[in-house]
C-alpha cells in the first residue's frame, strides 16, 4: 500500500532525534552525574514516567497508522474504526452524521489525550524536584557561629552544593522528557486528524452513493 505505516516512519524518525542525544548525553556521562547527584531519586521517577508514556505513545502511534492504512486503502477496512463509523452512518443525514463525527473524535482524542497529560505530569515533576531541592540546600544553612567553625563551613558548601544539583538536575530532566513525549503527541494529533478527515470523507461519498 502506498500509505503503509507512514506514520510509525515519522514516529521512528523524530525519536530517532531523541535517542541520539539521549546517547550522546550517556557517553559524556551527564547522565551518571545527574543520576548521583539526585539523592531524591526524583530523576529516576520522571524517567519511568516518561517510559510509560513513550511505550503508550507508540502502542497508540501503531494503532492509529493501521487505521489509517484501512482508510487509504479503500479495500474492506476489516475490523475497524472505519468500518464501524460507515456502519453507524449508514442511512443517516447530514446533521446525524456531524454528531457522529464528533463522537468519533471525542474517541480519538480520548485515546491520546492522557499522553499529554502524562508529559505536562513530568515538568510538574521536575518543578516538584526544584523546590526540594531548594529545601535541601537551605536546610543546611545556619548562621550561628558559620564563620568560627570551618568544619560547619564545609558542611553548609557541602549541603547547599547537594540541594541545587538536585534542583537543577530535576528540572532538566523533567523539561527534556516532557518535550520528547509532546513531540510524541503532536505526531498522534496529527495522524489522528487526518484519520478523522478521511473518515468523514469516506463517510460523505459513501452517503451519496
Amino acid at each position: 500500500m502506498k500509505f503503509n505505516y507512514l506514520l510509525i516512519l515519522r514516529y521512528i524518525l523524530v525519536n530517532a532525534v531523541g535517542v541520539a542525544f539521549l546517547l550522546a548525553i550517556i557517553s559524556q556521562g551527564y547522565l551518571e552525574k545527574a543520576l548521583d547527584a539526585d539523592v531524591t531519586n526524583m530523576i529516576l521517577v520522571i524517567i519511568g514516567l516518561f517510559f510509560i508514556g513513550f511505550v503508550i505513545a507508540f502502542s497508540r502511534t501503531l494503532w492509529i497508522s493501521k487505521e489509517l492504512n484501512y482508510a487509504n486503502s479503500q479495500l474492506g477496512f476489516e475490523d475497524s474504526i472505519v468500518k464501524e463509523f460507515l456502519k453507524n452512518s449508514k442511512g443517516l443525514n447530514a446533521s446525524s452524521r456531524s454528531n457522529l463525527a464528533s463522537s468519533l473524535r471525542i474517541r480519538l482524542a480520548t485515546k491520546i489525550n492522557h499522553i499529554k497529560f502524562i508529559a505536562n505530569t513530568l515538568v510538574i515533576l521536575g518543578l516538584i524536584g526544584t523546590v526540594i531541592g531548594f529545601i535541601i540546600a537551605l536546610s543546611g544553612v545556619d548562621g550561628s557561629g558559620v564563620s568560627s567553625n570551618p568544619e560547619e563551613v564545609s558542611k553548609m558548601v557541602s549541603t547547599l552544593i547537594s540541594g541545587m544539583s538536585v534542583a537543577l538536575y530535576t528540572t532538566l530532566a523533567g523539561s527534556i522528557c516532557s518535550v520528547w513525549l509532546n513531540l510524541c503527541y503532536q505526531i498522534l494529533s496529527t495522524g489522528a486528524n487526518r484519520l478523522l478527515s478521511k473518515i468523514i470523507e469516506i463517510g460523505e461519498v459513501k452517503s451519496s452513493d
